[in-house]
């Protein structure tokens, strides 16, 4: 691993983007300017052994602004479990899945009935304080919830307006939603969270699990809930999905829980011009091998990003 003598790293922002590939996220900058690590172009500095990028010296290097300290507010540890499920279950039986999210769904290759079983609803701009006040007469549990927060006394709900996505686990409990925004100016796919937000607490990033274990004893491994929800179905495989390759480790224990006779990780077909894809490819590989799981990556048309687009057909992959 190599060794910078650095002041603090500080993550790239759109307002600070990465001196060497001037992109505004993955990246790292330290708080003096001078070096970067950078997750998409090498160098001959590896920042550490598990894909985190390259070690560059910035030239002409500027240093970054002051961050402003945002105010201290209690934040919430995670409920249990079984609360967030029920609770998440309570919310999304109060939703609806608007027409035109609906119409997206199936674009993207799922049938009405798979689009109801899996739970996927519209979380509204509208009526939030309403919804909340719904929840807590049919005396669920908010605290420790993510997407839940206190003002003035009073229980909110945060979140951008867009599709929920249950995110469930090896029990089929919801361990979070994930949110296809509506308004795709910061991101297309956000965490229902309220971290920073007073008693309220961040999601994590939980594996989903999707469809069913398969008789041959095959788990997919891909990048994305939706994703993996469509892979599922094409396939009739079961199906993990992580929330950005980094955040692959957490796939293990449950690789660990499922003891699968064989693995094949299907992440996006940009690994082939994106060396972090590529690079948390292979880490994931090497300890799914070190688990004694037999492990092998699935390549297609680079035509397709996504295997969702390949098994979809050439519609939604031009989309």
């Amino acid at each position: 691993m190599t060794t910078v003598a650095a002041s603090k790293w500080v993550r790239v922002t759109k307002h600070n983007r990465c001196p060497i590939c001037g992109k505004p996220d993955w990246c790292l900058i330290s708080e003096d300017g001078r070096f970067a690590i950078c997750a998409r172009i090498q160098s001959d500095k590896p920042a550490g052994d598990k894909g985190a990028g390259w070690v560059h010296t910035v030239e002409s290097p500027t240093p970054l602004p002051p961050i402003k300290s945002k105010p201290t507010t209690k934040q919430n540890p995670k409920a249990a479990p079984s609360i967030l499920d029920t609770a998440y279950h309570a919310l999304l039986s109060e939703l609806s899945l608007s027409e035109a999210h609906r119409e997206n769904l199936r674009y993207r290759g799922l049938t009405d009935t798979r689009i109801d079983s899996l739970g996927y609803r519209t979380l509204p701009q509208n009526g939030r304080r309403e919804l909340v006040t719904v929840l807590q007469a049919k005396g669920i549990r908010l605290v420790g919830v993510p997407g839940f927060y206190l003002e003035a006394e009073h229980w909110q709900l945060a979140g951008p307006v867009g599709i929920a996505i249950p995110v469930r686990d090896t029990k089929k409990r919801i361990a979070g939603l994930q949110i296809r925004c509506d308004n795709t100016e910061g991101g297309r796919y956000k965490w229902l969270s309220s971290r920073g937000f007073n008693a309220g607490c961040s999601p994590g990033v939980p594996v989903h699990v999707a469809g069913t274990a398969s008789t041959n004893g095959e788990v997919w491994i891909t990048e994305g809930p939706l994703k993996a929800d469509i892979v599922a179905l094409k396939l009739g495989r079961l199906v993990l999905a992580v929330a950005g390759v980094g955040n692959w480790p957490g796939v293990i224990p449950i690789m660990r829980e499922l003891k699968p006779k064989r693995a094949i990780i299907a992440f996006d077909m940009d690994k082939i011009c994106n060396p972090t894809v590529k690079l948390h490819s292979e880490a994931l590989t090497a300890c799914l091998i070190r688990c004694g799981i037999r492990t092998f990556e699935a390549d297609w048309d680079s035509h397709f990003k996504g295997l969702d687009d390949l098994l979809t057909g050439e519609q939604s992959c031009q989309r």
